[in-house]
């Protein structure tokens, strides 16, 4: 069993109190912790202050919008959008990825924010800290070369966030809050092309809302893993027609999402594929993981 590192535990009950915590450069955001305190045990993070959200009821519901589309606090739980009538009737791909997460009991504790800002993954980095330390380290974390691509500048862990592809094609925007105000961004502009900054925030903000326009053409959400729980995925795919084109949003093969769109949609398959670049992040063969692309793609047009 391996030991949390000691820290502080701050659990306000309200926001304003949770800005003032978040401002400080040794704390750390947890919602449903079921992503960060492995990563706590593997010595990934080692804050000085963890800041539960757990007691701001106003981060959590599903609420319908003036103009027909939802407002979901970053802090309902998986399961809730899941089962959500609400998400199901006007949204239902992104409760689809919702009811793809891991297991039932990941799903009732982890949260739609936290899955927005689920931390990117590797074989390299996702390990124990005496595991990374066998091999010198890893550049997201503590080392100095990245083992996927030893000769590159970057960090090519993969983002793996189920939700995001699905939220991308429907146009949602998030709502963060910090003590200088509150600002929107669309799902588009929230990521980054390197592993260790993945994610466009600054520093102590707080994802509060996640904001979906009125429904429009279907979305239909697809998850490759080794096994139908508990994994993470080794591809994520959603797609959407667009008249007789198709547009696509690939995931879990590179640091930031990828889309891919094309004027028939019968030409998304292969169009998707070439855009594929994945790199040994995952036990799995990188090349399987490409020619899946073009294949999920496929299965998700024939759903269309």
């Amino acid at each position: 069993m391996l030991p949390f590192p000691a820290f502080a535990f701050e659990a306000p009950d309200r926001l304003e109190d949770a800005l003032a915590i978040a401002a400080a450069p040794d704390s750390r955001i947890i919602a449903g912790g079921t992503d960060l305190l492995p990563s706590m045990k593997h010595r990934l993070f080692t804050p000085g202050t963890l800041l539960s959200l757990r007691r701001l009821e106003d981060l959590r519901g599903i609420r319908r919008t003036a103009d027909g589309g939802l407002s979901i606090g970053a802090m309902t739980s998986l399961r809730n959008v899941r089962r959500s009538p609400l998400v199901a009737n006007s949204h239902p791909a992104l409760a689809e990825a919702c009811r793809t997460i891991a297991t039932s009991t990941i799903q009732a504790m982890g949260t739609l924010g936290g899955n927005i800002m689920l931390d990117t993954r590797c074989l390299f980095y996702n390990q124990p800290a005496g595991w990374r330390e066998s091999i010198g380290g890893c550049l997201k974390a503590e080392g100095r070369i990245c083992h996927v691509a030893p000769k590159g500048k970057g960090c090519y862990a993969a983002h793996s966030a189920d939700t995001i592809p699905a939220l991308w094609l429907y146009g949602a925007e998030v709502e963060f809050a910090s003590q200088g105000g509150v600002r929107q961004v669309a799902i588009t502009d929230l990521f980054d092309e390197d592993g260790r900054t993945w994610l466009r925030v600054q520093p102590g903000e707080i994802l509060t809302r996640i904001l979906l326009p009125p429904p429009g053409a279907r979305v239909i959400h697809r998850k490759l893993r080794l096994r139908n729980a508990i994994d993470y995925g080794q591809l994520l795919v959603a797609v959407q027609r667009t008249g007789i084109g198709a547009r696509a949003v690939i995931s879990a093969i590179g640091p930031q999402p990828i889309p891919v769109s094309a004027l028939r949609a019968a030409d998304l398959p292969e169009a998707a594929y070439k855009a594929a670049k994945p790199l040994n992040t995952h036990a799995i063969a990188s090349m399987w993981r490409k020619q899946m692309v073009r294949v999920e793609v496929r299965r998700a047009l024939a759903e269309l």
